[in-house]
């Protein structure tokens, strides 16, 4: 059956609109991808790790095999104390031997048990790290009309008409617009956590294959050994108090020196410190981490995804991952909706509104859960009160998969 007539405008050609584009096209849904950068494949960002609830779409959008080529997959966990020694570890093949007995901790640890343990056996596929700049990579080698990607296209205005959107560029260029990716409010957003993302060449002594938290009070760290034992660091960090909307701070350059020198004897592993990672970085950036799952994804034809609408801490690795998942909601609404044969012309406004409800219905519960539980975690891993603190340092390893194995 020929689908109804339709024409989207991606805003944003990161993770949410390279995989929202290559999806249109592979649905034969006509679109433009609109990009404020200069290059497409702009170097912004550090390292990414896609999880198994990600990987089933990369796979799906024929990508899987292109990005093996330029990732790792993370085949041991550790979670580390303050002196960077271990404090419960899942070892190379330990995932496989323990499966029938994890108990998943799902208050506290969304992903640990339901995809660390139980990754390739139960769901086919593990953690891949990469360079985010590689994932784009992958996702845009594979459009197969690059005319459909415009670089340099920084939307200025949006505005509602009888039958469409009329977007604008700064430079003057105008389109009709469907549907959208990166659009945002900041009002009430809550920001407890700074972050310095960090990507550097091979240290010696970092494990490979390997991803590796590291808990103290106040701070924590999520790492991850990449392609080419490159390693990739997230030094999280509680701030002074909560801000909200415009309120949240923006650092500078000398913040962000001044935190990594606080910082720099911080054990990551028994033999890594925070230091030998600095000393081989490639990039490093400091923000501030907004946390937030916005009540309204849509307005008339436009509609949001990823951290447009809802942003994640990263210490659970979801925020991709949800990208692409809210990405193949919109699609397959969108499929539906242009399947319908009760009609042969463009969707009515009333047509688009049902949809983007039904989208954000299914999506919305699930970024919620995802995003309460990673900040309960965060609060775990910084060990934000002295009940979280005994709970970790005392009776959390032996509640973990391979110690319920050992029994």
């Amino acid at each position: 059956m020929a689908l109804r007539p339709c024409k989207v405008i991606v805003a944003g050609g990161g993770v949410a609109g390279l995989s929202l584009a290559l999806m249109l096209e592979k649905h034969g849904i006509d679109y433009l991808l609109l990009e404020a950068y200069p290059q497409v494949l702009a170097t912004v960002g550090a390292g990414i790790a896609l999880a198994p609830n990600g990987l089933r779409i990369i796979e799906q959008l024929g990508c899987y095999e292109d990005l093996q080529k330029c990732s790792a997959g993370a085949d041991q966990v550790h979670f580390r104390k303050p002196d960077g020694e271990t404090l419960w570890g899942m070892d190379e093949g330990l995932a496989e031997t323990c499966i029938a007995k994890c108990v998943p901790l799902a208050c506290l640890l969304p992903q640990l048990s339901n995809e660390y343990a139980y990754q390739g056996d139960r769901h086919g596929y593990t953690y891949m790290w990469m360079d985010r700049k590689s994932l784009l990579e992958v996702l845009y080698n594979n459009i197969a009309d690059k005319s459909k990607v415009l670089p340099g296209k920084r939307v200025a205005s949006v505005t509602h008409t009888d039958n469409g959107v009329d977007v604008v560029t700064t430079d003057g260029y105008a389109e009709d617009l469907g549907l959208s990716e990166d659009y945002a409010e900041e009002d009430k957003v809550a920001a407890s956590y700074s972050c310095v993302f960090g990507m550097s060449d091979p240290v010696p002594g970092f494990p490979s294959r390997s991803l590796e938290f590291v808990t103290n009070e106040g701070f924590s760290y999520v790492l991850g050994a990449g392609p080419a034992g490159r390693v990739y660091w997230f030094l999280m960090e509680k701030m002074k108090q909560t801000y909200y909307g415009a309120d949240i701070p923006r650092f500078s350059e000398e913040d962000k020196q001044r935190t990594l020198q606080e910082h720099w004897n911080d054990q990551v592993t028994p033999n890594v410190r925070l230091s030998d990672l600095y000393k081989r970085q490639l990039s490093t950036i400091y923000t501030p981490m907004p946390e937030f799952v916005y009540k309204k994804w849509h307005l008339g034809r436009i509609i949001t995804i990823g951290d447009a609408c809802h942003k994640v801490l990263p210490t659970t690795a979801q925020g991709g991952n949800q990208a692409l998942e809210s990405a193949a909601a919109v699609v397959n609404g969108l499929m539906a909706a242009l399947s319908q044969a009760s009609g042969s012309g463009p969707l009515s406004q009333s047509e688009i509104q049902l949809m983007f409800e039904r989208v954000q219905n299914i999506r919305e519960p699930r970024t919620f859960s995802i995003i309460e539980t990673t900040h309960k975690r965060q609060k775990l891993d910084t060990m934000d009160t002295p009940e979280l603190k005994e709970f970790l340092l005392t009776r959390y390893a032996g509640l973990m998969p391979g110690e319920l194995w050992k029994r």
